[in-house]
Protein backbone atom coordinates (compact mmCIF):
# COMPACT_ATOMS: atom_id res chain seq x y z
CA UNK A 1 0.00 0.00 0.00
CA UNK A 2 3.18 2.70 0.48
CA UNK A 3 3.80 2.34 -3.37
CA UNK A 4 -0.03 3.48 -4.07
CA UNK A 5 0.78 7.10 -4.29
CA UNK A 6 3.30 6.91 -6.06
CA UNK A 7 1.46 4.39 -9.04
CA UNK A 8 -1.39 6.42 -8.65
CA UNK A 9 0.57 9.68 -10.16
CA UNK A 10 2.67 8.08 -12.58
CA UNK A 11 0.38 5.95 -14.38
CA UNK A 12 -2.27 5.36 -16.75
CA UNK A 13 -5.19 3.17 -16.63
CA UNK A 14 -3.57 0.37 -18.37
CA UNK A 15 -0.73 0.74 -16.18
CA UNK A 16 -2.38 1.07 -12.47
CA UNK A 17 -0.53 -1.07 -10.22
CA UNK A 18 -2.40 -1.65 -7.19
CA UNK A 19 -2.01 -1.93 -3.73
CA UNK A 20 -1.69 -5.77 -1.80
CA UNK A 21 -1.95 -6.58 1.85
CA UNK A 22 -2.80 -9.19 4.44
CA UNK A 23 -5.80 -7.86 4.47
CA UNK A 24 -7.40 -8.78 0.93
CA UNK A 25 -5.45 -12.24 0.42
CA UNK A 26 -7.65 -14.90 -1.52
CA UNK A 27 -9.13 -11.79 -3.22
CA UNK A 28 -8.55 -11.27 -7.31
CA UNK A 29 -6.38 -8.93 -8.37
CA UNK A 30 -8.13 -5.25 -8.77
CA UNK A 31 -6.05 -4.34 -12.01
CA UNK A 32 -8.44 -4.30 -14.85
CA UNK A 33 -8.86 -2.50 -18.37
CA UNK A 34 -10.25 0.98 -17.85
CA UNK A 35 -9.57 4.53 -17.12
CA UNK A 36 -7.84 5.43 -13.39
CA UNK A 37 -11.17 6.23 -12.37
CA UNK A 38 -12.17 2.67 -12.93
CA UNK A 39 -9.07 1.42 -11.16
CA UNK A 40 -9.70 3.61 -8.41
CA UNK A 41 -13.50 2.65 -7.94
CA UNK A 42 -12.59 -1.30 -7.80
CA UNK A 43 -9.92 -0.29 -5.32
CA UNK A 44 -12.25 2.04 -2.91
CA UNK A 45 -14.68 -1.10 -3.34
CA UNK A 46 -11.82 -3.49 -2.33
CA UNK A 47 -11.18 -1.50 0.62
CA UNK A 48 -14.87 -1.41 1.54
CA UNK A 49 -14.84 -5.30 1.57
CA UNK A 50 -12.24 -6.29 3.86
CA UNK A 51 -12.78 -7.23 7.18
CA UNK A 52 -12.31 -3.71 8.67
CA UNK A 53 -13.41 -1.09 6.30
CA UNK A 54 -12.35 2.61 6.80
CA UNK A 55 -15.32 4.35 9.29
CA UNK A 56 -15.49 7.21 11.09
CA UNK A 57 -18.17 8.14 13.79
CA UNK A 58 -21.03 10.35 13.15
CA UNK A 59 -20.71 11.29 17.15
CA UNK A 60 -18.17 13.49 16.65
CA UNK A 61 -19.82 15.68 14.19
CA UNK A 62 -23.26 16.12 15.73
CA UNK A 63 -25.33 18.04 13.63
CA UNK A 64 -27.84 15.31 12.74
CA UNK A 65 -25.26 13.02 11.38
CA UNK A 66 -25.87 9.31 12.81
CA UNK A 67 -24.45 8.59 16.46
CA UNK A 68 -22.29 5.53 15.23
CA UNK A 69 -19.85 4.15 13.07
CA UNK A 70 -20.57 4.53 9.04
CA UNK A 71 -18.06 3.35 6.90
CA UNK A 72 -16.20 5.67 4.36
CA UNK A 73 -18.92 4.17 1.35
CA UNK A 74 -21.93 5.15 4.13
CA UNK A 75 -20.16 8.31 3.99
CA UNK A 76 -20.41 9.01 -0.12
CA UNK A 77 -24.08 8.65 0.87
CA UNK A 78 -24.68 10.95 3.30
CA UNK A 79 -21.78 13.49 1.96
CA UNK A 80 -24.61 13.71 -1.53
CA UNK A 81 -27.30 14.03 0.56
CA UNK A 82 -29.25 16.69 -0.23
CA UNK A 83 -30.32 17.57 3.01
CA UNK A 84 -26.49 17.60 4.32
CA UNK A 85 -25.79 21.22 5.11
CA UNK A 86 -22.48 22.66 3.67
CA UNK A 87 -20.73 23.00 7.04
CA UNK A 88 -21.04 19.20 7.90
CA UNK A 89 -19.82 18.33 4.65
CA UNK A 90 -16.34 20.91 5.36
CA UNK A 91 -16.10 19.23 8.76
CA UNK A 92 -16.40 16.11 7.49
CA UNK A 93 -14.27 16.25 4.80
CA UNK A 94 -11.54 18.14 6.58
CA UNK A 95 -11.13 14.66 8.75
CA UNK A 96 -10.78 13.15 6.07
CA UNK A 97 -8.16 14.79 4.39
CA UNK A 98 -6.53 15.15 8.06
CA UNK A 99 -6.64 11.41 8.41
CA UNK A 100 -5.08 10.93 4.59
CA UNK A 101 -2.42 13.02 5.59
CA UNK A 102 -1.34 11.60 8.67
CA UNK A 103 -2.28 8.10 8.00
CA UNK A 104 -1.52 7.94 4.17
CA UNK A 105 -2.65 5.09 1.35
CA UNK A 106 -5.95 3.69 2.49
CA UNK A 107 -7.34 7.16 3.70
CA UNK A 108 -6.00 8.53 0.48
CA UNK A 109 -7.93 5.69 -1.57
CA UNK A 110 -10.88 6.59 1.03
CA UNK A 111 -10.65 10.24 -0.02
CA UNK A 112 -10.77 9.58 -3.74
CA UNK A 113 -13.66 6.86 -3.39
CA UNK A 114 -15.83 9.65 -1.75
CA UNK A 115 -15.40 12.07 -4.86
CA UNK A 116 -15.45 9.65 -7.16
CA UNK A 117 -19.00 10.59 -8.39
CA UNK A 118 -17.70 14.30 -8.93
CA UNK A 119 -14.72 13.13 -10.37
CA UNK A 120 -16.43 11.02 -12.97
CA UNK A 121 -18.73 14.16 -13.43
CA UNK A 122 -15.56 16.47 -14.50
CA UNK A 123 -14.52 13.30 -16.39
CA UNK A 124 -17.10 12.75 -18.33
CA UNK A 125 -17.32 15.72 -20.80
CA UNK A 126 -13.52 16.13 -21.02
CA UNK A 127 -12.61 12.48 -22.61
CA UNK A 128 -15.97 11.78 -24.26
CA UNK A 129 -14.62 12.70 -27.60
CA UNK A 130 -10.82 11.56 -27.22
CA UNK A 131 -8.93 8.26 -28.15
CA UNK A 132 -8.16 5.92 -25.31
CA UNK A 133 -4.76 6.83 -24.78
CA UNK A 134 -5.64 10.67 -24.90
CA UNK A 135 -8.76 9.94 -22.39
CA UNK A 136 -6.34 7.46 -19.91
CA UNK A 137 -4.32 11.00 -19.52
CA UNK A 138 -6.47 13.33 -18.77
CA UNK A 139 -8.07 11.24 -16.13
CA UNK A 140 -4.37 10.69 -14.90
CA UNK A 141 -3.83 14.65 -14.87
CA UNK A 142 -7.29 14.83 -13.20
CA UNK A 143 -6.18 12.45 -10.48
CA UNK A 144 -3.00 13.82 -9.83
CA UNK A 145 -4.20 17.23 -8.75
CA UNK A 146 -7.07 15.93 -6.34
CA UNK A 147 -4.10 13.53 -4.54
CA UNK A 148 -1.72 16.82 -4.55
CA UNK A 149 -4.84 18.77 -3.54
CA UNK A 150 -5.27 16.48 -0.26
CA UNK A 151 -1.60 17.02 0.46
CA UNK A 152 -2.00 21.09 0.18
CA UNK A 153 -5.34 21.95 0.64
CA UNK A 154 -6.40 24.94 3.53
CA UNK A 155 -8.35 22.82 5.65
CA UNK A 156 -9.64 26.10 7.47
CA UNK A 157 -11.50 27.81 4.32
CA UNK A 158 -14.81 26.67 3.37
CA UNK A 159 -15.88 24.50 0.51
CA UNK A 160 -13.36 22.20 0.70
CA UNK A 161 -14.70 19.38 -1.32
CA UNK A 162 -15.76 22.09 -4.20
CA UNK A 163 -12.24 23.13 -3.99
CA UNK A 164 -10.24 19.81 -4.20
CA UNK A 165 -12.56 19.00 -7.50
CA UNK A 166 -11.81 22.38 -9.28
CA UNK A 167 -8.37 21.77 -9.15
CA UNK A 168 -9.05 18.56 -10.53
CA UNK A 169 -10.99 19.84 -13.45
CA UNK A 170 -8.40 22.60 -13.90
CA UNK A 171 -5.62 19.85 -14.17
CA UNK A 172 -8.27 17.83 -16.62
CA UNK A 173 -8.65 20.46 -18.60
CA UNK A 174 -5.72 21.48 -18.99
CA UNK A 175 -4.46 17.90 -20.12
CA UNK A 176 -7.98 17.70 -22.50
CA UNK A 177 -5.80 21.11 -24.63
CA UNK A 178 -2.83 19.83 -24.66
CA UNK A 179 -4.01 16.50 -26.50
CA UNK A 180 -6.46 17.98 -28.49
CA UNK A 181 -3.99 20.90 -30.00
CA UNK A 182 -1.84 18.92 -32.40
CA UNK A 183 -5.09 16.90 -33.43
CA UNK A 184 -6.67 17.91 -37.21
CA UNK A 185 -10.56 18.32 -35.99
CA UNK A 186 -13.06 19.03 -38.78
CA UNK A 187 -14.44 22.47 -38.88
CA UNK A 188 -18.10 21.12 -37.97
CA UNK A 189 -16.45 18.98 -35.00
CA UNK A 190 -18.10 20.42 -31.88
CA UNK A 191 -14.25 20.08 -30.50
CA UNK A 192 -13.30 22.29 -32.99
CA UNK A 193 -16.28 25.19 -31.97
CA UNK A 194 -15.16 25.20 -28.26
CA UNK A 195 -12.09 26.57 -28.96
CA UNK A 196 -13.23 29.15 -31.41
CA UNK A 197 -13.98 32.49 -30.61
CA UNK A 198 -12.54 35.69 -28.79
CA UNK A 199 -12.76 34.37 -25.30
CA UNK A 200 -12.16 30.74 -26.44
CA UNK A 201 -12.98 27.28 -24.29
CA UNK A 202 -15.58 28.26 -21.64
CA UNK A 203 -13.67 25.68 -18.83
CA UNK A 204 -10.45 27.11 -19.50
CA UNK A 205 -11.60 30.73 -19.22
CA UNK A 206 -12.89 29.78 -15.71
CA UNK A 207 -10.18 27.71 -15.12
CA UNK A 208 -7.83 30.98 -15.54
CA UNK A 209 -10.11 32.86 -13.69
CA UNK A 210 -9.64 30.45 -10.44
CA UNK A 211 -5.73 30.76 -11.41
CA UNK A 212 -5.86 34.52 -11.28
CA UNK A 213 -7.55 34.77 -8.10
CA UNK A 214 -10.64 36.63 -9.97
CA UNK A 215 -13.00 34.33 -8.62
CA UNK A 216 -13.11 31.35 -6.22
CA UNK A 217 -13.16 27.55 -6.69
CA UNK A 218 -16.65 27.68 -5.65
CA UNK A 219 -17.62 30.06 -7.90
CA UNK A 220 -16.44 28.42 -10.61
CA UNK A 221 -17.86 25.47 -9.69
CA UNK A 222 -21.33 27.22 -9.29
CA UNK A 223 -20.56 28.46 -12.66
CA UNK A 224 -19.72 26.18 -14.80
CA UNK A 225 -22.39 23.75 -13.18
CA UNK A 226 -25.62 26.56 -14.05
CA UNK A 227 -24.09 28.10 -17.01
CA UNK A 228 -21.84 25.37 -18.77
CA UNK A 229 -24.02 22.44 -17.54
CA UNK A 230 -27.67 23.82 -17.45
CA UNK A 231 -28.01 22.71 -14.29
CA UNK A 232 -30.93 24.68 -12.13
CA UNK A 233 -29.74 26.83 -9.19
CA UNK A 234 -32.47 25.78 -7.60
CA UNK A 235 -31.03 21.93 -7.81
CA UNK A 236 -27.32 22.97 -6.65
CA UNK A 237 -29.10 25.19 -3.57
CA UNK A 238 -30.62 21.78 -2.91
CA UNK A 239 -27.48 20.11 -3.45
CA UNK A 240 -25.58 22.10 -1.08
CA UNK A 241 -27.83 23.08 1.81
CA UNK A 242 -27.88 26.67 0.65
CA UNK A 243 -30.27 29.15 -0.11
CA UNK A 244 -31.22 30.09 -3.83
CA UNK A 245 -31.07 33.88 -3.34
CA UNK A 246 -27.38 33.54 -2.18
CA UNK A 247 -26.66 31.47 -4.75
CA UNK A 248 -27.80 33.66 -7.12
CA UNK A 249 -26.32 36.29 -5.75
CA UNK A 250 -22.97 34.94 -5.60
CA UNK A 251 -22.99 33.68 -9.10
CA UNK A 252 -23.89 37.02 -10.27
CA UNK A 253 -21.35 38.81 -8.41
CA UNK A 254 -18.54 36.48 -9.37
CA UNK A 255 -19.89 36.74 -12.87
CA UNK A 256 -19.44 40.80 -13.06
CA UNK A 257 -15.82 40.25 -11.55
CA UNK A 258 -15.16 37.55 -14.42
CA UNK A 259 -16.67 39.82 -17.39
CA UNK A 260 -14.51 43.00 -16.28
CA UNK A 261 -11.42 40.38 -16.24
CA UNK A 262 -12.08 39.44 -18.98
CA UNK A 263 -12.59 42.97 -20.75
CA UNK A 264 -9.62 44.19 -19.00
CA UNK A 265 -7.16 41.13 -20.88
CA UNK A 266 -6.41 39.43 -17.30
CA UNK A 267 -8.33 36.39 -18.14
CA UNK A 268 -8.75 34.32 -21.08
CA UNK A 269 -8.59 30.93 -22.40
CA UNK A 270 -5.15 30.94 -23.10
CA UNK A 271 -3.33 32.15 -20.25
CA UNK A 272 -3.56 29.00 -18.06
CA UNK A 273 -0.03 27.63 -18.49
CA UNK A 274 3.21 28.21 -17.41
CA UNK A 275 4.79 31.73 -16.46
CA UNK A 276 0.90 32.07 -14.94
CA UNK A 277 -0.16 31.86 -11.51
CA UNK A 278 -1.68 28.35 -10.81
CA UNK A 279 -2.57 28.69 -7.12
CA UNK A 280 -5.91 28.76 -6.83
Amino acid sequence: MENWWRSFRSTTARGFAMYSTANTTGHRSVYEEGNALDAAEATFDLLMQGPAPLSLDGRQFGRGLPARECTLLEWRGLLLARETGVDVRDAVWAELVRRSRKHGASWTIGCVGIALPGLKRIAAPLIRDLQPAAADDVVSDLLTAFLSGLQTINLDQHSIAPRLLWLAKRAAVRARRTETATLPIAPDDPACRTQQGASGHEDFVLADAVAQQVITAEEAELIGRTRLEKIPVSQVAREQGESVRRLYRLREQAEQRLVAAIHAGKVTANSVGPGRNQDG
